[in-house]
């Protein structure tokens, strides 16, 4: 997408929004409102309670289970996460085969409150277009990764632009602190003017926005969870003596390329999840 312009993205947003569907007579909590106005005004509202200690143990259990790929080096095949990651690796991720088979992983991303937060914010029912489990690892192999634009530019922070409005559910697997990759993200600046046909920042050298007091690392334990419109300026932090694993679950107006070229599963239970908002992972 070539438009940049935040304040044109959103008029073009609207417009789309009006000719999809929505939830009829849908009611908001004052909570959810909270939440609404929190990610309107900052791009990012952390969720409380979201996810339980049982449902994180059963879905780290599950994943132990499972084989991951390095799409940067294909040619690595497949392993075993973190403890058989090859060393050049940064990034580990589970196939979408195994992602939609994810204990409870439906389930959080189709929460009533996370739905509402997403309709009132798009104007229309999201898109679950792609959902993604990754590890970030440290102690990779620096020489490997002398152009990986993610290690060689450690300030640069950036925005997606997979979509007219696009929201992002990440949930934390593991414990994260300031040494195990936290997320970090700029605080209202979804809504910055940058320069012309840019897209990123790096902090250490422009001072032309309100940075320093507006940068936030996520920590928490594991259950962190938040929501994140994805086009306020964010990156992982380069973690040094801790592996990160993380959920990403994606909301769009439209579907994206990147997302599952047909539905992956049968509904687990019939009606038990909105068929529009799913139909790219499930029939």
């Amino acid at each position: 997408m070539t438009i940049l312009n935040p304040n044109l993205r959103r008029l073009i947003a609207y417009f789309f929004s009006c000719f999809l569907p929505k939830t009829r007579n849908r009611k908001i909590d004052i909570e959810t409102r909270k939440n609404i106005q929190s990610l309107q005004e900052d791009g990012l509202v952390v969720l409380d309670k979201f996810v339980t200690n049982t449902q994180i143990q059963e879905i780290r259990s599950y994943l132990s289970t499972k084989l991951c790929i390095d799409r940067h080096r294909p040619g690595n095949g497949k392993f075993s996460a973190p403890r058989f990651a090859h060393k050049s690796s940064i990034h580990a991720y589970y196939t979408p085969e195994d992602i939609v088979d994810t204990p409870h992983l439906l389930e959080l991303a189709n929460e009533t409150r996370v739905l509402s937060i997403i309709e009132n914010i798009f104007g229309a029912k999201p898109t679950i277009s792609l959902m993604q489990i990754w590890w970030l690892f440290s102690g990779f192999d620096v020489q490997a990764n002398l152009n990986e634009r993610y290690f060689t530019h450690p300030g640069e922070f950036h925005r997606d632009l997979d979509d007219w409005s696009e929201i992002k559910l990440f949930i934390y697997l593991t414990d994260v602190d300031e040494s195990s990759g936290p997320h970090a993200f700029i605080k209202k600046s979804h809504t910055w003017l940058l320069p012309p046909r840019t897209r990123d920042v790096d902090i250490d050298d422009n001072p032309n926005f309100p940075i320093e007091n507006n940068l936030i690392k996520l920590t928490g334990e594991a259950g962190l969870a938040w929501l994140e419109n994805s086009y306020v300026l964010h990156r992982s932090i380069i973690p040094k003596n801790k592996h990160r694993l993380i959920v990403a679950v994606t909301y769009t107006l439209f579907p994206l390329p990147l997302g599952p070229k047909k539905p992956l599963r049968a509904y687990p239970k019939p009606n038990q999840f909105n068929t529009y908002t799913n139909r790219i992972y499930l029939k």
